[in-house]
């Protein structure tokens, strides 16, 4: 016989007819609280036991008390029909977190935590719960393999975890010609269209950071513990006229290894123009790097206020730059423990008060969602930069173009020496 559990919502029932009428290697599932999301997993890996004979499955979630909070959910469920549970459920394993049915079928539930211990497991389906904060190589090198010789299939669900693989993968999901392989669906409170429930989210709201309402509640790719907020709202149409009376350009340098960004800001915070590039990778001598950097400079001169440009560790070039007479609206600035808190201050601001506009530049976005802060054990000041050695140069040459639009409208010329 089929066994049906309940009653789905709206966003469940959109995940019912991936999983099942779609049917692709991967169901990957964005689906913010409230939803349901690891509530229709969690019906489902139990349905799917029920209606296929000895199907093995694992439920992994990142860490073990997850996983082991849903299996004793699952076990919830049926608090008030014991004479079901006992009827298909052969055993129920706590110590070993694995619950078999009656059928031959299993649910093993495991963490990303457990890493290579779980290799070679054969299985039929896996439920991912939270799949965005586990690492790409933990998903590709552990889990894939269990279902690929066997024709399994895989369903995993998550909100986004700033910019990682699983927002390439949502992306992925999208596209037409990826169908059959993978297929990704994004639900929000929004979709229940339910008062009681957005009465519910606007009192949860209150206690929350923006970051971490637009995660946890939007599904926007951002982590709960980004610096910057309204980062797509920021983002403006490229066809939007541009007019401006002044204009504010902040300067990253980058030798060696890394990037230089010249970056353009209006007095209204419209970023008009930046140059990203490697002095190494395009192969540039010091007279090209030179040149590029004035050439940037020249672009916007006629209406060009100010412009900041980082020294540390580059006198030497800001002197060279500046023996042109036309150089003269470049000021240094020096980005120190206790000036680079203040610049990054102010373009939260901006962001948060919708202030800011950015154009479409999908590395520019990349690194904002990227951009965090930390507290320095020893000294206590608050540290800024991007995760996991990804680079953060277009977020600190907007932050001190934007810095340098502020001091210079608020009066006179600041030298930073």
């Amino acid at each position: 016989m089929n066994i049906k559990l309940y009653n789905p919502t709206e966003p469940q029932k959109d995940f019912y007819e991936m999983v099942y009428v779609h049917a692709p290697f991967v169901s990957l599932i964005v689906a913010g609280r409230q939803t349901g999301k690891t509530f229709f997993m969690m019906n489902d890996a139990v349905m799917r036991a029920l209606n296929h004979p000895k199907h093995r499955m694992f439920w992994v979630s990142p860490i073990q008390d997850q996983a082991n909070k849903v299996m004793k959910d699952i076990e919830a469920m049926f608090s008030n029909h014991e004479a079901l549970w006992t009827q298909i459920v052969k055993r129920f394993d706590r110590k070993a977190n694995e619950m078999y049915f009656h059928n031959g079928s299993f649910i093993k539930f495991r963490s990303a935590d457990s890493g290579d211990n779980l290799r070679g497991a054969t299985l039929d389906f896996i439920y991912i719960d939270e799949a965005a904060f586990m690492k790409i190589d933990f998903i590709n090198e552990v889990l894939m393999p269990m279902v690929t010789r066997t024709n399994g299939r895989v369903v995993m669900s998550s909100t986004f975890n700033g910019r990682n693989w699983y927002w390439d993968w949502y992306n992925n999901g999208l596209r037409e010609d990826n169908k059959g392989q993978i297929e990704s669906i994004k639900r929000t409170y929004l979709d229940l269209d339910d008062n009681d429930v957005n009465r519910t989210v606007d009192a949860i709201r209150k206690g929350m950071t923006k970051a971490q309402f637009d995660q946890e509640f939007l599904c926007r790719p951002v982590s709960s513990s980004a610096l910057f907020s309204n980062v797509e709202d920021a983002v403006y149409a490229e066809s939007a006229p541009t007019t401006y009376e002044r204009l504010y350009i902040g300067m990253d340098i980058g030798v060696a290894q890394d990037y230089t960004v010249l970056t353009a800001i209006t007095e209204e915070y419209k970023v008009i123009d930046i140059d990203r590039f490697n002095m190494k990778e395009e192969s540039m001598d010091s007279n090209d790097f030179k040149h590029r950097i004035k050439e940037f400079y020249r672009k916007h001169f006629d209406k060009l206020a100010a412009c900041y440009f980082e020294v540390n560790n580059n006198d030497l070039l800001f002197d060279e730059l500046t023996q042109d007479d036309d150089m003269y609206k470049m000021i240094p600035f020096h980005t120190t423990s206790q000036t680079k808190p203040e610049i990054i201050r102010n373009l939260i601001k901006l962001f948060e008060d919708n202030i800011i506009q950015i154009p479409k530049n999908e590395g520019l976005v990349k690194e904002l969602y990227d951009f965090r802060s930390k507290r320095n054990a020893i000294t206590g000041n608050m540290q800024f930069s991007n995760t996991e050695g990804k680079h953060d140069d277009m977020v600190m040459s907007l932050a001190i173009a934007a810095y340098c639009a502020k001091e210079e409208q608020d009066g006179g010329i600041t030298l930073f020496l």
